[in-house]
């Protein structure tokens, strides 16, 4: 009895876990800072860079940057005004994609000349920071207020307005692209397989037990 009520319990905070995360909402791109991320403006193992004269969007949660390295090193932002920090975060290290994704403190009021930091250090590999050439009158500066020689990319990022429930048809199409046979059907298919397999390891386990 205590293992199936272990199991029982089990089962269920991972259910009402699965709820509460489909309840929330996917981050979509409310602005970006209008630099493109059509060339690497930088690489190097440890930065620390900082550009002003951004417009930050209200309700904004988290801040996407342009970097480019196989496993990524931990990376830090920050949202100044006046030289008030009003916004930070961390990611950590081990991310591979070209986009890394920063969640901050939303922020309540819109921020129209706002300086934005980021920093990492001592990566095991060159990063590349994506962004555009740009005079040094307007570029990004490191520590020592050097101009770098463009503005890195920025995408100001916060919740959508529909939850994930709303978006599994959706998935599930996008999911059935690229196969043969393909169609929606093979997203709901492999949802089912699953949790066949969760519910037969549970008999298993119970039956083993008896």
């Amino acid at each position: 009895m205590p293992v199936a009520l272990a199991l029982a319990a089990g089962l269920a905070l991972l259910v009402i876990a699965l709820i509460l995360v489909l309840s929330g909402s996917p981050l979509i791109v409310s602005r970006s800072n209008g630099a493109p991320a059509n060339e690497p403006i930088l690489e190097a193992r440890s930065v620390a860079a900082c550009q002003s004269h951004e417009f930050v969007p209200a309700r904004t949660s988290a801040i996407r940057l342009t970097l480019v390295a196989a496993v990524g090193p931990r990376v830090s932002v920050s949202v100044l005004s006046g030289g008030h920090l009003l916004a930070s975060g961390v990611t950590g290290s081990g991310w591979t994609s070209g986009a890394v994704t920063v969640a901050v403190r939303p922020l309540a009021h819109p921020l129209y000349a706002a300086t934005l930091c980021f920093k990492f250090t001592r990566s095991a590999e060159t990063v590349q920071i994506g962004g555009a050439s740009t005079s040094a009158l307007i570029a990004a500066r490191g520590p020592s207020g050097k101009a770098l020689p463009g503005r890195f990319t920025v995408e100001y990022m916060r919740s959508g307005p529909t939850s994930w429930w709303s978006l599994a048809t959706t998935v599930a199409h996008h999911f059935g692209l690229g196969r043969a046979p393909s169609g929606a059907w093979i997203a709901w298919l492999v949802l089912l397989v699953m949790t066949s397999t969760v519910a037969l390891a549970c008999y298993l386990v119970l039956r083993e037990l008896e």
